[in-house]
């Protein structure tokens, strides 16, 4: 049988006001659950349980107190329906709101760990580098349930402001929180909307991390002194681009064993698919600059040395620094890095075909126009050899 009692908790708030608790009583054991009222000791009628009608509030008071008694009552007759001998602790269990995951530990836990088991580090980084951000910013309490539209649009600001960050670094720092927040959904920990459905990432024009056709010929063509670092730098950068915008991470762990009847065939380091792409004469001329006596193509890797996250970006940044030095006796002032090969690569295959988007995507195998606009993947093997061979003449 569970009785119900009305009474002051012992404990007063710095106006003297005390808390009105409801206790229940079942079988010897007593628990007590919260009204949400506070009101003075003067004010409560211990004898009839109820605030004294002197009390401004007295009316409104009294009625969400026997709201808050009718609402245990249901919950009290929906267990004996499932079960006649449960526990009170059963039944102030379904009072308690749960508690919302704290957003940092559901991040490491479920967003860092799994980046830092794959090797990711660089990727680790980025992400740790966000979250101390936020932290900064929201306090290291911050809960799931806390991250709304005002609380993005806020940190925003923050970054623009107080970082004096860029507006793609801006929107780079809320890709990983929306990231998290999407991934807090799959575990529907999250259970508000999601507030980056009214949330726009914007991005800079990246025009300036391409080259021209002209600007790829003078890249290619420049005189060079006599330094080895330049031109290894250079034909590193060529070989991603002729090898159809190949990825630059892929490109240093390239090896002589993956050359395979005139294609270099290699699973993607970023996505794991299996890419054949065919070796032209441009590209065969470069690989023909290096010995085979070690296992890689380019000597960036030593024998023994492990391949991972940190190692493969030591060597690209070692890379990029001289593809720089390459662009200034080019005559080439834009911001160049290994990467551009990429989207060079992308730009010029577009304007060779007139701006055939959705040809280019069915030529590579992609399943989405935006990824081909983005980073081409996918690419079929009897296509490529066509925009490769094209590109290969208009650059003579």
């Amino acid at each position: 049988m569970l009785t119900f009692n009305l009474e002051l908790d012992y404990r007063a708030n710095k106006k003297g006001e005390k808390l009105l608790m409801i206790r229940l009583s079942k079988g010897g054991n007593h628990k007590r659950i919260s009204t949400g009222i506070h009101i003075m000791p003067k004010n409560w009628d211990k004898a009839k349980k109820q605030v004294k009608k002197s009390h401004p509030l007295a009316l409104q008071l009294n009625k969400t107190i026997s709201n808050r008694i009718t609402e245990i009552e249901e919950k009290y007759i929906l267990l004996l329906k499932d079960d006649t001998d449960f526990s009170l602790d059963e039944l102030i269990h379904l009072f308690q709101k749960p508690k919302s995951q704290n957003f940092f530990e559901f991040a490491y836990k479920y967003k860092l760990e799994p980046i830092k088991s794959s090797k990711k580090l660089g990727t680790y980084r980025r992400y740790e580098a966000v979250l101390n951000k936020l932290k900064e910013f929201a306090g290291k309490s911050l809960t799931l349930n806390q991250v709304d539209y005002t609380l993005i649009k806020e940190f925003e600001q923050f970054l623009r402001v107080i970082k004096g960050n860029s507006i793609d670094t801006v929107s780079s720092n809320l890709s990983v929180i929306r990231t998290i927040i999407n991934e807090a959904e799959k575990h529907s920990l999250f259970t508000k909307k999601n507030p980056f459905n009214n949330v726009s990432l914007k991005y800079t024009n990246n025009s300036k991390n391409k080259l021209t056709i002209e600007e790829l010929k003078r890249f290619s063509t420049a005189e060079l002194p006599g330094i080895k670092s330049l031109h290894l730098a250079r034909d590193f950068f060529m070989a991603c681009f002729y090898a159809a915008g190949t990825r630059a991470g892929d490109m240093v762990t390239m090896k002589w064993e993956q050359i395979k009847d005139g294609s270099l065939c290699f699973a993607q380091i970023k996505t794991g698919k299996v890419m054949q792409i065919p070796i032209l004469k441009d590209l065969q001329l470069i690989f023909d600059r290096f010995e085979k006596s070690t296992a890689y193509i380019f000597p960036f890797f030593k024998l023994g040395e492990k391949e991972n996250e940190q190692t493969i970006n030591s060597k690209i940044t070692y890379i990029n620094k001289y593809i720089k030095e390459v662009c200034k006796y080019a005559g080439i002032v834009k911001r160049i890095s290994s990467h551009c090969a990429r989207h060079t690569f992308s730009d010029i295959s577009l304007s060779l075909n007139q701006n055939d988007i959705f040809g280019l995507r069915d030529a590579l195998g992609h399943s989405s126009v935006k990824t081909t606009e983005g980073y081409l993947q996918n690419r079929n093997y009897g296509q490529s050899k066509v925009y490769l061979q094209s590109i290969e003449n208009l650059l003579k």
